[in-house]
Parts: C-alpha cells; structure tokens; sequence
C-alpha cells in the first residue's frame, strides 16, 4: 500500500470509531433507568446517557452530510460532472436492502403474534415520511432526515453547477449557509408560537428543522475537497482543541432534558452540529493504526447503519423474550444484553444484507466517483 494509501485508511478507521460512538450514545438513549435503589453516583453515568444519547443522531447527520457530498464533490472534481441517477441508485442499494428487511421482519412478527399492523404507519415508513408522521418504529425518523437530503443534495448541486460561475460548485457554500440559517429561524419562530407546547415530531424529527446538520457536513466537505491542504494543516495543528471544544459543544445534551429545554431544541441543535463537525475533523487527522483496539473499533462502527436499525427490536422483541423465560433481568445484564445483542444481532445483518447489497451494487452500478479519500467511503 502505497503511503497516500495508507492516511487514506487511517482516516477512514477515525470516522468509524466516531460512528461506533455515535450508535452507541443511540443505545444509551433508549435504556430504560436503573434502579432506585442505586446511589446517585451508581445511576448517574446511566442517567447521562439515557439523557443525551440523542446526540448521537446529530453525529450521524453531520457526519452522512460530509461523506455522502464528499462523493458528488469528488465525482466533480474528477470528471467535471454529476451522474445523478446512478447516485440516486447506489445510494437506494445501501439504504432500502436493510431497511426493507427490518419492515418485512416487522410485518411478520405483527402478523404471527396477531398484534394489528398499522397501515398509515407502514406507509409512512416505506415512504419516508417518519419525520412528519408516526412509523412502525421510532428511530427511524432519522432515515427521513437523510433520505429527503440525499434526493435534495443532487438537484441543489446541479442548479449550482449551472448558476455558478465556470461550472463551479462554489454557490453549494452561499445555499448550505442559507440553509442552516433558515432552519435555525424557523425553530426559533416554532418556539415562539408554541412556547410551552413540544413533542418528537414537531420540534425534534421534523425535515426542515433538523437538515442544517447534513448541510454542516456539507460546508465541511467542501472545504476539505477544495481547500483540503489548508484545512489539514489548521486541524492536525489544532486537534486536541477540535475533540475538546467539539465534546464539550455536545456536553449541554447530557446535562439538559432535551423535552423542556427550549433552547436545546432551537440554538442547541446549531451548536451540537458544530462540535460533531469539530469531532469530525479531528477525527480526519487523528491515525487508526492498522492493529490494535481503535482498529477493532473501527471495523465495528463500519456496521453502524445495521446496529442503528436493529437496536429498537432486540430492545422491544429480544429482550422482552427473553425475560419471559428467564424473569426480569439485573439492570446491568440487562443494559450489558441490549447493547451486546444490539452490537451483535446489527453485525450479523449487516454481514448477511447490507454487505451482500453493496457487493452487487458495486459489479452492477460501480461508482464513478474516486470517494472523498481517494476511494469511496460510504
């Protein structure tokens, strides 16, 4: 392996280990608390899990925002153009195979347990509308957010290439900005409307409210793909401040219950986006060696998008199961159940579905973009 190479893949392993972290502070949102009978200092870890691990969705839209534009601005840079449709069909391969195979799991799981299935709820899961409307499961809103950014992305950068000067994609930095800008403004206008009125869907999965996370990605992409030197040179020089001043931007999650602080679910959103971009770029210039711990770690965050799917029903389905045979579970078996089985049951898939999906996609639909690191990263 060449030595460009070889950055190339450390890079790669850093944005995996920040997936893992990210999935993983999903998990703990979803935990249920642990006992009463514990100390404070015991349930404390536990309770700023539960209580922030919602981040870790802020995490992944940043960081889908970065490597999902990084694959058009390489696309662009390489061959000065943007193949649109097989875009649209390389990124349906990696994401409908095991989103399907979830719903058609659900399907049968309601239908052998008798339990009715909610037409309007699998409707708005097989069309992407869980960020405005309630879908078979609760976690996949964040799927929406995405899948309406990747048929967006696209067009927007399409109208730059033919608005902007010599074919340059510079206008996507003027649309992300505004973009930002707005959603931010139209939370704001939300809360003043409704001041003491919150739910999930209107004010924390909404499309409109949460994309300016991806477009965050996007500014960042940007300048890495064109201004790439410059932008290594500042963060490698400034990456213990980047993962410091980046983890403590996510800090007021845990500290803050996001439902009744409204200024968590307007600015707070703003600035969560802005210490995932800093995590993200320090994980840029921080090296995986090839073996070891962060190595291994990486490997499994590479399963993340199957982790995040199945996490919801070894939670509801497998655990639940479980304790019928064997009665309730010890809080800490328990947790240590639910992330280990989330961990495993998402790797298996993943294996089984996901990778198979993208093997085919590769001989069938193979991309014509070199990746943002000189291969494709997502």
């Amino acid at each position: 392996m060449a030595a460009g190479d070889a950055r190339h893949t450390t890079r790669l392993a850093g944005l995996d280990v920040l997936r893992l972290v990210a999935v993983l502070l999903v998990l703990g949102r979803h935990l249920k608390a642990p006992p009463d009978t514990w100390s404070i200092a015991q349930m404390l870890p536990f309770t700023l899990w539960t209580q922030g691990g919602w981040v870790g969705v802020d995490l992944f839209f940043v960081l889908s925002g970065f490597l999902v534009s990084g694959l058009l601005f390489s696309e662009f840079a390489s061959r000065q153009r943007l193949g649109i449709a097989r875009f649209y069909i390389r990124r349906g391969w990696k994401i409908y195979p095991p989103l399907f195979t979830l719903i058609v799991v659900t399907i049968a799981v309601h239908l052998a347990t008798g339990r009715p299935l909610p037409t309007a709820r699998l409707v708005s899961e097989l069309f992407f509308l869980q960020s405005y409307l309630p879908g078979l499961w609760n976690h996949t809103w964040s799927l929406a957010v995405e899948e309406h950014f990747y048929l967006l992305l696209p067009l927007t950068l399409s109208l730059c290439l033919r608005s902007g000067p010599a074919r340059s994609l510079r206008p996507v930095v003027t649309v992300a900005i505004l973009v930002i800008v707005a959603a931010l403004a139209m939370r704001v206008a939300q809360v003043a409307a409704e001041p003491r009125r919150y739910s999930h869907l209107t004010h924390h999965f909404a499309t409109h409210l949460r994309v300016d996370s991806l477009y965050v990605g996007v500014l960042l992409s940007y300048a890495f793909h064109f201004h790439r030197d410059r932008l290594l040179a500042i963060a490698r020089r400034r990456r213990a401040f980047l993962a410091s001043c980046g983890a403590a931007l996510l800090a007021p999650a845990f500290l803050f219950r996001l439902e009744s602080t409204p200024l968590l679910y307007t600015w707070g959103f703003s600035v969560l986006a802005l210490g995932s971009a800093m995590l993200l770029l320090a994980a840029l210039v921080t090296p995986v060696a090839p073996r070891g711990l962060a190595a291994r770690l990486a490997r499994l965050g590479a399963h993340s998008y199957s982790i995040y799917l199945w996490h919801m029903p070894v939670l509801l389905w497998f655990l639940p199961l479980l304790e019928r045979g064997t009665g309730p579970l010890p809080f800490v078996g328990y947790a240590a159940l639910y992330v280990g089985g989330s961990l495993a049951i998402g790797v298996l898939l993943s294996k089984a579905i996901e990778r198979p999906a993208l093997r085919l996609r590769d001989r069938w639909f193979p991309s014509h973009s070199p990746g943002a690191f000189g291969q494709v990263p997502s």
